[in-house]
């Protein structure tokens, strides 16, 4: 399998899981800062399975994902293990945690797909 059609697939596998994160936001107390937040995510992971990258939208998703996650990352410091063992919410502080966690990837996922776009364009 040459790199492309494996990053493709990745990018495919990404843009499930986070569409899966979009779907479980609806139960969320606070949907409508999440489920945009996934749903741009999943966008972009679609876009760079089709085989389109576009560096500018996955560069400002980027930054949108860190100064994010910059803010919830502390929820991260406290957080019980608990809160990583359950798909069920069991306190405010665990929500917060996984959502930093959520933000961590979509993060992660963005400056990988704004690198290969910008390798590209070389």
């Amino acid at each position: 399998m040459n790199a492309e059609r494996a990053f493709r697939l990745l990018a495919a596998l990404m843009c499930a899981l986070f569409v899966l994160s979009l779907a479980v936001q609806y139960n969320d107390p606070d949907p409508w800062l999440w489920m945009p937040v996934y749903g741009l995510a999943a966008a972009l992971a679609g876009f760079g399975a089709a085989g389109r990258l576009p560096a500018g939208p996955n560069a400002a998703a980027l930054a949108l994902f860190v100064g994010l996650f910059a803010l919830w990352a502390p929820s991260l410091a406290g957080a019980r293990h608990e809160a990583f063992e359950s798909w069920h919410m069991q306190s405010r502080e665990d929500e917060q945690a996984r959502e930093a966690g959520g933000l961590a990837l979509c993060a992660f996922w963005s400056a990988v797909q704004t690198l290969r776009a910008l390798a590209r364009r070389r």
